[in-house]
């Protein structure tokens, strides 16, 4: 891995930031923390330096073509002395680790400040976008439709909407007024009753 491909895969990176320093090297830094340097030229040249976990650093400094990096060992950061030995994924990996344990070490404010940065990625890799809330219209819109049983066709839902749409309402149910009970029977004077009786 080479200075501009370390370039190209830390770009997009929130906060991160490179530029020459003593003379030789390429340094790459978020928040202005050191977290990866690329020597361009001299004895060294292509070697690559970055931070490791602590508990990992004796494992990786004991294998072939890594060594503890200079005057950075204590701060248990190694060096990649020969590249080539290792598959770009890999070095990608140790880059972005160092990466994040140098991040992780900023102030809260500056861990919010760089997160605040940062964009949802979706799994095709392109960036997505804020969440649009559907406008109040239109949610009072969906409310009035008229409700239908799950599964309803296409067909059906299209004459349910039409039905409530044409349909007028039905009149106000009358209620005829009860016959009077003096109108059902016909009365007879209790004087003609009398005389009937009588003549009988």
């Amino acid at each position: 891995m080479n200075g501009n491909e370390l370039e190209s895969l830390t770009r997009d990176w929130p906060g991160v930031a490179s530029s020459i320093k003593w003379e030789d090297d390429l340094v790459f830094t978020v928040a202005g923390k050191m977290f990866a340097v690329y020597c361009l030229r001299g004895p060294h040249r292509e070697r690559v330096s970055f931070k490791v976990d602590p508990e990992r650093f004796l494992e990786l400094t004991d294998q072939p073509g890594i060594s503890p990096a200079a005057y950075m060992a204590r701060a248990f950061w190694i060096s990649i002395n020969e590249p080539d030995r290792f598959a770009r994924a890999k070095m990608s990996e140790f880059v972005r680790h160092s990466y994040d344990l140098v991040r992780g070490g900023l102030s809260k404010k500056q861990q919010a400040a760089l997160a605040a940065k940062e964009r949802p990625v979706a799994a095709t890799g392109v960036e997505v976008g804020p969440v649009v809330k559907p406008a109040t219209a239109a949610v009072a819109k969906t409310a009035a439709k008229p409700a239908l049983k799950p599964g309803a066709t296409t067909k059906a839902r299209a004459v349910a909407k039409s039905a409530a749409a044409t349909t007028p309402a039905k009149p106000a149910k009358t209620t005829k007024p009860a016959k009077s009970a003096g109108v059902a029977k016909k009365i007879v004077p209790a004087k003609k009753r009398a005389t009937k009786t009588r003549g009988a």
